[in-house]
Formats: structure tokens, C-alpha cells, sequence
């Protein structure tokens, strides 16, 4: 009999039981009821999406186990299956507690049932026994003598670790145990690792009384070893184990360059995120299953480039912010962390060079709230720390956008729209915010653009080429947008692509002065009232105009128009000029004739690539150059560094450190290309800006173009009036022979 089974050890058993299951759901009762305190948020949209996914994801380990990550990817795997499998003798282990008819493993009495157990699930949970122990080894070497600089280095993780490793080698020795001093049929033998250690118990002179001595000690350190994990978890950075299910069950179907509208406006008494319960329940979630690997972080171009923000650190600024609220709930003899103070924002007491309380060798070797933060007063009710207090000015305003932090999250942890709804409280209810993001929507909101001193307007472009006004009976609409009207360098992309839709006979027109700004800087930058204005205005002038398809040069108004208006009922087919080129050449209605015999490297826009998924477009466009040789940056497509103007940062300095567009042009630089290639507007703008800063000879710089720009040159040649890319690379005559005439689009 096992020592649950006859009193007083079972009367043990099942108070231990109560106690500790009881206070593990209260534990997290309590979250749950600070959690739905926040704003809605529908998530339960494409449920078989969702739950397909979790197959993947959860089960598959895929963003877990990425290559580059092989290691931590390995080692967690070991233990997450093993924790899978493992279920299974956890489930047997309990039932058995209380009989050994109710078990798993007595399946009903049933000697196939039995059989199958035997056969099927003994030799796998002995296997992951072993597994399971061989990566928490594999933990904590990289943790003791690795020590990779986007982790986050504390006690909590070597407790976990503890934890997870007591349980397999108490498992193993309790159930070697029971086989040794209670057999009960052959199939025990496929215990392949319990199994031989009973027999040493039997063969070793141990007496009866030492082996039962010894089973009750192993089976109630692995019972308490259990129920002390499971009520740890809440207060654990491994509280992950517990929500990682739902956050990845409920996470963002759409593309992720989506931000959700504010709506009913005229309600509000606050925009955007400053208290608790102004985040969504989801957001909340996300806090909790924040695992510190840190992947986030050695992705993020602010970070990277010295800047105060860590998108690790800001989910650890939300949590201080929410157990602010538990730790009135709950009673704080029984929270193991309500002692400790909330993380703060503050520079960093020993040494920190990032500021914000953020040590730049990956937050302090002692972690969040640990000798890494300076007191900071709350200016919330009752003296509390707000969001803003918690995260801090900069580090909101230090975010591009790029997506970086999202895609390398293994749990789907949603920053930007978080980050995005603490700006919209800066810029809708404080006004505060930098002085050139307040001068640029001034200028939105006085002249319909975000350029000031352009000289400029929006059909400047047109002259000289024969561009027709859209009227409702083309096909396509060419937005040319902002940038691409109203910046001298942006211009000759701007004109590119119309010669090259000219060229293949495409049906489409242009707006010419009715053009208006999508509103995405504004959006950008927190007035989302602002935002609302510019696209209800749009949309309801497209919907005049009959447009149903438009082509668009700017990857921020493709975002904007595809994957944001349809909430405010634009509803268009969008194409970003990449793909609509790439398919005008593969129809063969452009057919390039003229070499372009030098190396190029090509830089994915974030909002185009991580944001939108179109990384193959440009390049085959590129590819199909005559004579051209694509050369690929270390950081590319999913991986790739962002130019730093995301985020309405085209309009916005960067606080800090290094220039994004700096660091991410030595990258482009270090392949020895001889042509940046790109598809934004603004990136174009950002490497001509780097490239001066990282090779101040002229006469050796590289130069930067629009993959337009380079296919205009080898489908049709020079144009007359002149274009940058041609003078750059010595095309001298006045026009190259120009394609056959091609068949109407």
C-alpha cells in the first residue's frame, strides 16, 4: 500500500491536497479578477485557426526551437515535452493516491488496457525522466557558465530549475520504489530505467522496512514537490506555464502592422493607456507570460543602438504595475513576492548605461526590481506608479515600429500596441510629446501632409509624362502618397513606377491634388482622433472616385490602407508597386533589355516584409535585372534591422546612442554591394541620410534605390528629365532602347 492509502497518511493526503490545490486557484483567481478589471478584447475569432495552431506552436516548439536559438531551443523542448508526457504519471500519480483501482495505470482492471500502459507509456516517461533532467542540466550551464546577455539572471530561475529537477529524480526513485516493494505484473520491466534500480533496492541487503522507509520519504517529497511548484507558478517568471496556452490560443490572427481603433470618442474620459484598467485583459496576459529569454530585446533597434527601451523590460514595468493591484487584494503573508518592490523606472543603481533602471548588460545580474532600479514616485490614485511612471517617456517614444520584438517572441507578446496605446494617452489627454512629433502634426492638420518646407505639391511629379486623372472608369489607382510627392528624393521613384505602368500598359490613374495623408504619422504618433479624421476623409473621397484596386509605392500607406480603413469601411484591394511589377514582369508585359552588371543588396521594410510578408517580390524583381547580383545582409527578411524611421520616427529624433539607420547601413556596407535596393520611401531617405556618416568619401559611397528606379533603367532607360539612379551609375544616354509595346493590363 502506498503511504495515502491507510490513515493517518491519508487524511495527510488529501488535506495536502485541499490546501495546496486551494491556494494554487486562489492564487490565480486573483489575477484573473485584476485581469478582468481591463478593456475588452475579441479574441475567439477563427477558433480552428486558433486551435490548429496550438499544434505548432505549443506541441511543435516552432517559435521556440528556431535555429538561431538551437540550444535554449533544445533544452526547452526536453523539458516542455517531458512535461507533456509527464502529465500523464502525474494524472496516475494522484489517482493512485487515493487508490490504486482508480489509476491509470490499473485502467479499470482491463489486462489489454493494462498491457498497452505498460508497453506504450512506461518506456516514454522513463525516457523523458531522463530527458527532462538532461535540460535543466543544459539550463543551468548556459545560466552558470554561458550567460547569455539577453537573459535575465535571478533566483527565481535556478528555484524553477530545482523544482523541475527534484521532480523527474523523485519520480524515478518513487516509482523504483514501488516496483521493488509492491510488483504487481511483468509489464513493470518496461520501466526501463525505474525497473533496474528496483532490482538494486532488492539485490543491494536493504531490509523491508529501510525500502518502505525510504518510499514514503521519495513519494511525499514528490507529492510536496508538486503541489510547492504549482503554487510557486503564480509568482514565478515561469507563471508562463499557466498562461502561455491561452495567450497563444488568443493572439492577433491579423498582420501585426495593424493598431486597433479607439472608438466612441466622444465617451472617453482618457485616450490611450495610463491606469490599469486601461489595458485589455489581454494585454495583462501577456505580462504574465513573458518567459525573460530576452529574444526580444538583442532584436530591437533601439535597444541595439544604445536607447533607453527593452521591450523585456516593459512587459516586467506592466507586471509591477498590475501586482500593485494583486497586492491589495491578496494578503501579503501568503505572496511570495509582495515584499519585494514593484520594478520602477530610474537609472540604474549599479551601473546601468541604458537608463530607465535597464543595465545594459542585459538588466543587472540580479534582474528586474533587483539592485536595478531607483525609487520612482507614482503619480497614479493613492500615490501608485502609472504606466508612464513604470515604462518611462523615452523608452515609449523610442519604439520604430519595426515588429522585431513580436516576431522573435516565442509566446506571441503583443509590445506595440501597447506601447502605441501609452503615446495616444501622451498625445491625446498631455500633449506630451517631442517637439518635432508635435510640429508634424501641426503640419498634417494644417496643410494634409507631414512635410514642412516642401516646395512641392502633390502633382509637381507629373510634369513632363502624360499621367491621367483617375475618373472611376481605369482599373487601378496609383497613390503615389505624401513621401512620394512632396520629397525630392522620393520623386524619381514616384515617376519610375508610372513610366513602368505607362510601359506595360496598365489602366491607371492618379489623384493628383485630391490626394490626402492616410493619417498613418498621425496614428503613429498617438493622435489617433487625427488618424480618424484623415482616413474617413480618404475613404469617403475613394469611394466618390469608384476605387476599388490601388497600386502604392509607400509600404506605411499600403498598411494603413489594406489592413487598417477596412475598420472605418475602406474597404480596397491594395498593392504595394513590388508586387504588382513582379507580376507585370512575369507577364511578361515588362521585358528589362538593358544590363546592370553591379552587386545589390536589398533591405526589407519592416512594414512591407515583417509586418505584411511580401519578402519575395522586390527580390525577384532584382533577380530579374540583366547582368545584377544579389547580395544578402547578414539581418534579412523576417531577421532584418530596421532603417529607424518606423513608428513615425521619419519625423521624430532618436533619444540616444547610435543612429538606427547608421548601424543598419555599416550592415549593408559590410557585404560590399555596390546598391542598397529598398521599396519605402522612408528607408530610401534613411540610407541616404546613413550613408554620408558611415563613408564620408563621396566618390567611394554606395548609393541606395528603389527597386522601381533600377527595373525603370533596364526596361526603358534613362529618363529625359534626368534620375539619380542613372546618374549614379554613369547611364549617360538620354534613353535606351525601350521595350516592345505590351498588352493592355
Amino acid at each position: 500500500m502506498l503511504p495515502s492509502q491507510l490513515p493517518p497518511g491519508n487524511y495527510i493526503y488529501w488535506a495536502s491536497l485541499v490546501i495546496f490545490l486551494g491556494f494554487a486557484a486562489y492564487s490565480i483567481g486573483i489575477k484573473v479578477s485584476v485581469f478582468s478589471r481591463g478593456r475588452g478584447d475579441w479574441r475567439f475569432d477563427h477558433l480552428v485557426e486558433r486551435i490548429t495552431s496550438l499544434v505548432p506552436y505549443l506541441l511543435g516548439n516552432a517559435r521556440v526551437a528556431r535555429k538561431q536559438y538551437w540550444y535554449s531551443g533544445l533544452l526547452h523542448s526536453l523539458i516542455y515535452w517531458g512535461f507533456i508526457v509527464l502529465q500523464i504519471r502525474t494524472i496516475n500519480f494522484i489517482l493512485k493516491g487515493f487508490s490504486n483501482e482508480i489509476s491509470i495505470e490499473h485502467a479499470g482492471g482491463i489486462e489489454v488496457l493494462q498491457d498497452a500502459y505498460d508497453i506504450f507509456l512506461r518506456p516514454p516517461m522513463d525516457l523523458f525522466n531522463i530527458l527532462v533532467l538532461i535540460g535543466c542540466g543544459m539550463a543551468a550551464w548556459q545560466r552558470r557558465f554561458w550567460k547569455p546577455a539577453r537573459m535575465t539572471f535571478n533566483t527565481d530561475a535556478w528555484l524553477i530549475l530545482f523544482f523541475i529537477s527534484f521532480l523527474m529524480f523523485s519520480d524515478i526513485m518513487t516509482n523504483s520504489l514501488e516496483i521493488a516493494l509492491h510488483p504487481e505484473r511483468d509489464g513493470e520491466r518496461f520501466s526501463f530505467i525505474a525497473y533496474p534500480l528496483s532490482q538494486f533496492w532488492l539485490n543491494a541487503g536493504f531490509s523491508q522496512a529501510f525500502l518502505e522507509g525510504m518510499l514514503v520519504f521519495w513519494w511525499y517529497a514528490h507529492l510536496y514537490d508538486f503541489l510547492t511548484f504549482l503554487c510557486y507558478l503564480p509568482y514565478s517568471k515561469h507563471s508562463h506555464v499557466l498562461s502561455v496556452v491561452p495567450n497563444v490560443a488568443t493572439r492577433r490572427i491579423e498582420p501585426t502592422g495593424k493598431l486597433q481603433p479607439i472608438k466612441d470618442f466622444e465617451n472617453l474620459e482618457r485616450f490611450g493607456a495610463q491606469l490599469l484598467e486601461d489595458l485589455t485583459w489581454k494585454q495583462m496576459l501577456d505580462a504574465y507570460t513573458c518567459t525573460e529569454c530576452g529574444r526580444c530585446e538583442i532584436n530591437c533597434p533601439a535597444f541595439l543602438t544604445g536607447k533607453e527601451l527593452s521591450p523585456k523590460k516593459i512587459m516586467h514595468d506592466m507586471r509591477g504595475v498590475i501586482e500593485q493591484e494583486v497586492r491589495k487584494i491578496q494578503s501579503p503573508l501568503f505572496v511570495w513576492d509582495a515584499l519585494k518592490p514593484p520594478a520602477t523606472n530610474g537609472s540604474a543603481a549599479n551601473g546601468g548605461a541604458n537608463g530607465n533602471g535597464h543595465a545594459a548588460n542585459g538588466h543587472g545580474e540580479n534582474g528586474h526590481g533587483e539592485n536595478g532600479h531607483a525609487d520612482v514616485v507614482g503619480t497614479g490614485p493613492d500615490g501608485n506608479l502609472t504606466l508612464i511612471d513604470a515604462v518611462g517617456f523615452n523608452p515609449i517614444w523610442d519604439c520604430v515600429t519595426c515588429g522585431a520584438c513580436q516576431y522573435q517572441c516565442p509566446v506571441f507578446i503583443e509590445h506595440i500596441p501597447f506601447l502605441q496605446d501609452m503615446r495616444r494617452f501622451l498625445t491625446m489627454n498631455e500633449a506630451n510629446m517631442p517637439e518635432t512629433a508635435s510640429a508634424t502634426l501641426m503640419q498634417i492638420e494644417q496643410r494634409g501632409h507631414p512635410w514642412r518646407g516642401t516646395q512641392y505639391t502633390r502633382s509637381s511629379w507629373m510634369e513632363g509624362l502624360d499621367i491621367p486623372t483617375f475618373d472611376g472608369s481605369q482599373k487601378y489607382l496609383y497613390w503615389v502618397g505624401c513621401s512620394g510627392a512632396m520629397v525630392d528624393r522620393n520623386v524619381p521613384i514616384t515617376r519610375a513606377v508610372a513610366r513602368l505602368l505607362t510601359e506595360a500598359g496598365v489602366s491607371y490613374g492618379c489623384l493628383g491634388e485630391e490626394e490626402l495623408c492616410t493619417g498613418d504619422p498621425a496614428r503613429r504618433l498617438g493622435n489617433e482622433y487625427l488618424f480618424q479624421e484623415q482616413a474617413k476623409s480618404l475613404i469617403e473621397v475613394l469611394n466618390a472616385k469608384g476605387v476599388e484596386k490601388i497600386i502604392t509605392n509607400c509600404p506605411h500607406c499600403f498598411n494603413t490602407m489594406q489592413n487598417e480603413y477596412p475598420d472605418f469601411d475602406g474597404k480596397f484591394e491594395v498593392i504595394h508597386h513590388t508586387t504588382f511589377l513582379n507580376k507585370l514582369l512575369g507577364d511578361g508585359a515588362l521585358v528589362p533589355k538593358n544590363d546592370l552588371p553591379l552587386a545589390i543588396t536589398y533591405h526589407d521594410s519592416c512594414y512591407l516584409g515583417r509586418h505584411n510578408g511580401n519578402y519575395d517580390s522586390p527580390r525577384d524583381i532584382i533577380d530579374k535585372l540583366p547582368g545584377g547580383a544579389r547580395v544578402e545582409m547578414p539581418r534579412n527578411r523576417e531577421w532584418s534591422f530596421c532603417c529607424g524611421a518606423g513608428g513615425a520616427h521619419m519625423w521624430v529624433e532618436e533619444s540616444k546612442g547610435k543612429r538606427i539607420n547608421v548601424a543598419r547601413t555599416e550592415e549593408a556596407y559590410e557585404t560590399g554591394a555596390q546598391i542598397i535596393a529598398t521599396a519605402c520611401p522612408f528607408c530610401i531617405q534613411m540610407f541616404e541620410d546613413g550613408i554620408p556618416t558611415v563613408q564620408p568619401d563621396e566618390d567611394k559611397r554606395m548609393k541606395t534605390f528603389d527597386v522601381a528606379e533600377l527595373l525603370e533603367l533596364t526596361v526603358i532607360g534613362r529618363p529625359s528629365g534626368g534620375s539619380p539612379a542613372a546618374d549614379a551609375m554613369g547611364i549617360s544616354e538620354p534613353e535606351a532602347v525601350a521595350a516592345e509595346p505590351a498588352p493592355s493590363e
